[in-house]
């Protein structure tokens, strides 16, 4: 449906340039072989290689994009530069992200496996923007790979093919959406450290954040190419000059580098990434089905505070999901003025966040009462 709707319902989407890109790749392959392999290491900007965490005008910025096009060039070998096709291996491959996530979450909840499957698989908003060809399902497929390599590590002991399966996930990450590995650090940090302790989760969790709260601030003291807080803000400037064509952008407050506006801006953050759209501002046919998942997912939420298990598990990977999934949604809420982009961005990080709450929610409780009236 996603890359139907790209090819034909939008036009110059990136869905579309990337197909064309993969393409022009392929046949680079097999006419200039020496320039295929060569090409993705070359800098066409005056800085060459610097600009790290800049979103326009820069190698790692096009390096995200060049990345795709050859991994679609490689199914082109395969598929005959269909694009229908190389959907299919492109989604192969992001199923392991949620295959990953599945296994982990089996130990933790092990009589829940239909709600694991619903929740790691089928998330409406999930499944549509990791199922076309884009950067989503690659970052998913990044998270996957780390957390389950991460876990299996922490349960049995440290062996050179998982440091490598996880070394492989934080490039694939960083290359993508450096912005996402850089959340992803003090959320591994935390779950490393509460293993470790085996007691006090919540407490190891936000001391960590704590001290990479501070950090974060202080970065542009340390050196001014480092400053993070500046590059959050210029990461908002450039989505609001991107939302004056866009039909569902929305108003945001202005961003500045210093934590007194950050902490000013957090309720507005929280309510665009985790409340946005609107059943009431479902103007336009493609953004009704994401107000109705939110509906739905508020309605998930009182669920799990009215009907929570009494046998509710401790485990330091349900602290990571909740802090690492709630990092990006503040990180999306600070940033991105434009509903549909906010719908897409945080999509990947929905099975973070839902799968807990809904396998803390005792569904047999709930059902009982149901019949009952």
């Amino acid at each position: 449906m996603n890359g139907y709707i790209n090819l034909y319902y939008y036009h110059e989407t990136d869905s579309s340039l990337f197909h064309l890109q993969g393409i022009a790749e392929y046949h680079l392959l097999f006419n200039d072989p020496k320039e295929y392999f060569l090409n993705i290491f070359h800098s066409n900007y005056h800085d060459s290689y610097t600009r790290l965490f800049d979103t326009t005008d820069s190698f790692w910025n096009d390096l995200r994009s060049n990345l795709i096009a050859k991994l679609l060039s490689v199914f082109n070998i395969f598929s005959r530069c269909n694009y229908f096709i190389n959907i299919i291996f492109y989604n192969f491959l992001v199923f392991f992200g949620s295959a990953g996530l599945y296994k982990i979450f089996t130990h933790i909840f092990p009589g829940k496996k239909n709600t694991l499957i619903i929740c790691l698989f089928l998330l409406p908003s999930f499944v549509y923007s990791t199922s076309g060809i884009h950067k989503d399902g690659l970052i998913f497929l990044g998270l996957g790979i780390v957390c389950f390599n991460l876990n299996y590590i922490l349960r049995n002991g440290v062996t050179a093919k998982r440091l490598l399966y996880i070394s492989g996930g934080l490039v694939l990450i960083f290359l993508i959406r450096n912005f996402v590995f850089l959340m992803l650090i003090p959320a591994l940090v935390a779950w490393i450290l509460a293993e470790k302790r085996k007691y006090f989760f919540l407490q190891t969790f936000v001391i960590t954040y704590f001290l990479f709260g501070i950090l974060f601030f202080f970065t542009g003291f340390l050196h001014s190419k480092l400053n993070l807080p500046h590059y959050v803000s210029e990461r908002q400037i450039e989505f609001v000059g991107i939302s004056k064509s866009s039909g569902s952008a929305i108003n945001v407050n202005p961003l500045f580098p210093n934590f007194r506006s950050f902490l000013n801006n957090t309720p507005q953050a929280i309510n665009h990434s985790l409340m946005r759209p609107y059943i009431t501002e479902s103007s336009r046919l493609l953004i009704i089905p994401a107000a109705l998942e939110i509906l739905f997912y508020e309605i998930l939420l009182l669920l799990f505070f009215l009907f929570r298990s009494k046998k509710s598990t401790d485990h330091a990977f349900l602290y990571f999901v909740f802090f690492f999934s709630l990092s990006m949604y503040l990180l999306i809420g600070y940033t991105i003025p434009i509903l549909g982009a906010i719908v897409r961005y945080r999509s990947v990080y929905w099975p973070f966040f839902i799968t807990p709450i809904a396998c803390f929610i005792d569904w047999n409780v709930l059902l009982r009462k149901h019949i009952q009236k």
